[in-house]
């Protein structure tokens, strides 16, 4: 019912750099208003030619509502398994790669794994990013906890020290012994040589900086959402992450916030305690939230461009000088003058100029001519003019009249 989404292409881009065969399950064919015909021709447009438009890629409706055609849809997962040679050993240890990682709040870091080969169980000691964790408590995708899972099976591992980085690989050890030693070859692997390098501050580009926190609920919706972030940058402002983790908007991203003056912070899926986000308002700290990552983009987007600085384009227009001042309460002054350049004219922008210097800026309210009021006077004619002006304008001042328009830029 709604084709081929932003998510969609990205998977597909994802399955082209990787190479990884493929098929479609076309799911809410239950829904009146699905259409399948138009998924596939859209399908078409991103090179995707499934088997009944005359290409190689199996497409299956299914609902995972009622239930219809699930049959079909793993029967080809199994056939195309086959297709692919893809085998596995349950009897020998786990192996396979993080597909995500959070902060829970009750029982630490959680991250799911995928086994690709190999079996892991309870008690098991596993290796990722360069961490040993002993396996306490391992569960299965619907969170019940189970003794052991072999290839292909999702796993979720409960509270481990360290967040693991999510699509890096991982190993299980029978021992403590042998998980550190592997894990200390894991660190040593990924040291390298310190450098020392010389940054210049950010303001030193010119650009103005716009500084994140990055708050997400899991690592693999971070990941997503600090690329799509960086997106921003380009030549008209700097993006500077000042922090980026899983897990809720805390009282300490508010200090840092706080702390470092103008910060935004970008939540995907999170929480907020009511009173920290009262006191996120009083210190005026602008946060940015939402459930769906391409609207959220939408807004951090507004945000980014509310945040630059608009552009002023100035257009002279003429110069006049002061001739006599005929009276002055506060800022207006009532002055006659005669133009010397182009025109004086109503509502134009002013500079008072005098021994070459700019003592002050004002705008032009009323202008006359032979006491009779115009919208300009031109080059070589006497005029008398009110002029908003902070400071005090005197005989002899030169009035360098201009005209600005400003443009909000856009990324």
């Amino acid at each position: 019912e709604e084709g081929v989404k932003p998510q969609t292409k990205e998977a597909l881009e994802i399955i082209r750099n990787t190479k990884t065969p493929f098929l479609v399950a076309l799911n809410k064919i239950d829904k009146p208003e699905a259409n399948p015909e138009r998924v596939k021709q859209e399908l078409a447009k991103e090179d995707v030619l499934v088997e009944s438009y005359g290409g190689n890629v199996p497409l299956v409706e299914v609902s995972a509502k009622t239930g219809k055609h699930m049959d079909e849809l793993l029967e080809m997962i199994l056939l195309m398994a086959d297709m692919e040679h893809l085998t596995s050993d349950p009897k020998r240890p786990g192996a396979g790669v993080v597909i995500e990682a959070h902060r829970d709040p009750k029982r630490g870091v959680s991250t799911t794994l995928l086994i690709l080969d190999g079996s892991i169980h309870s008690g098991d000691y596993i290796v990722t990013s360069g961490s040993a964790e002993h396996v306490k408590i391992l569960e299965n995708f619907a969170g019940h906890p189970i003794r052991e899972a072999g290839p292909s099976s999702p796993v979720r591992l409960a509270g481990i020290k360290e967040m693991p980085v999510v699509g890096e690989p991982f190993k299980s050890f029978s021992s403590r012994s042998e998980a550190e030693k592997e894990a200390e070859s894991y660190r040593a692997s990924r040291e390298a040589p310190s450098q020392k390098t010389s940054v210049l501050p950010l303001e030193a580009s010119g650009k103005p900086v716009f500084n994140v926190i990055l708050k997400a609920d899991v690592a693999g919706s971070l990941e997503a959402l600090e690329e799509l972030v960086k997106r921003f940058e380009s030549g008209h402002v700097i993006l500077n992450i000042l922090r980026s983790e899983a897990g809720d908007i805390s009282e300490s991203d508010i200090k840092l916030a706080h702390a470092t003056g103008r910060v935004t912070i970008i939540g995907f899926r999170v929480q907020m305690d009511p009173q920290l986000r009262l006191v996120a308002e009083k210190s005026n700290i602008r946060i940015v939230e939402g459930d769906v990552i391409y609207q959220l983009m939408e807004s951090v987007k507004k945000e980014i461009e509310e945040f630059l600085p608009a552009t002023v384009l100035r257009t002279d227009v003429g110069k006049a000088k002061i001739v006599k001042i005929f009276k002055k309460e506060g800022a207006r002054h009532i002055v006659g003058g005669r133009v010397s350049e182009g025109e004086i004219k109503k509502g134009a922008l002013c500079e008072a100029m005098r021994m070459k210097d700019v003592i002050g800026r004002g705008t032009v309210i009323q202008v006359q001519h032979n006491k009779v009021d115009v919208s300009a006077v031109e080059a070589g004619k006497e005029f008398g003019a009110l002029i908003e002006f902070r400071g005090a304008i005197t005989e002899g001042d030169i009035l360098s009249l201009f005209e600005e328009k400003i443009t909000k830029q856009t990324l």
